[in-house]
């Protein structure tokens, strides 16, 4: 077990190096931002904002960092997370997933599940998208809605997408995560919710089953 976390890992470690070596394509101003020694470079603020735990930004930037002259404060931290675009994580993903995949079959298929599943977050009104005002004396709420794709022999997600419960439609993000699926020779497993029949040519169509 300890090998196979160490192997893990590293994995991730050479994962975040290969985002590093193309920050800028993860930077709000390319030409600016991460381009001076700081003690938040782009490789420190990923790995830290990838082992938060539930903690406030205060304590888990002192544990994370330590308590020295070198630590940064909460202000800097923000900062830097700010230069940051979302694509940098969803590309990490993909950099992991890859770098972990072992392509085990069965019969010489892929086993691939898909499902979706709701997540309630802190309020926030001002994020129409999410936000429920609650009725009949219910207190108002934010959900986000997750699909996911899972392969099944590897026990790995391949692919996620978090939106907006409002603004989210379970069949057209499975398609754009079919679209974007790098795999071949997939027999792809959902529940009636997904059954479509644009959903199955659209499947069919790249191949999978």
């Amino acid at each position: 077990m300890n090998d196979r976390i160490r192997t893990v890992r590293k994995i991730l470690d050479d994962s975040i190096t290969q985002l590093c070596e193309v920050s800028w394509m993860f930077s709000q101003n390319p030409e600016k931002d991460f381009t001076r020694t700081r003690k938040l470079p782009f490789r420190k603020v990923i790995s830290f904002l990838l082992s938060m735990e539930g903690g406030t930004l205060a304590p888990e930037m002192l544990k994370h960092f330590g308590c020295t002259s070198e630590t940064a404060s909460v202000s800097a931290f923000v900062q830097q997370r700010g230069k940051i675009n979302t694509a940098a994580f969803s590309s990490l993903f993909d950099l992991f997933v890859r770098n972990t995949d072992s392509n085990r079959l069965y019969k010489g298929l892929r086993l691939i599940a898909a499902d979706g599943s709701e997540i309630q977050i802190p309020t926030n009104p001002s994020d129409v998208n999410s936000y429920y005002p609650g009725s009949n004396g219910q207190s108002s709420y934010n959900l986000l809605h997750l699909t996911a794709m899972y392969d099944l022999l590897q026990r790995t997600y391949t692919d996620a997408n978090l939106l907006g419960k409002k603004k989210a439609n379970e069949r057209a993000v499975l398609c754009s995560m079919v679209d974007r699926s790098y795999l071949d020779d997939v027999l792809l497993i959902a529940d009636r919710g997904y059954e479509n029949y644009n959903l199955m040519a659209h499947i069919q169509e790249k191949g999978w089953f």
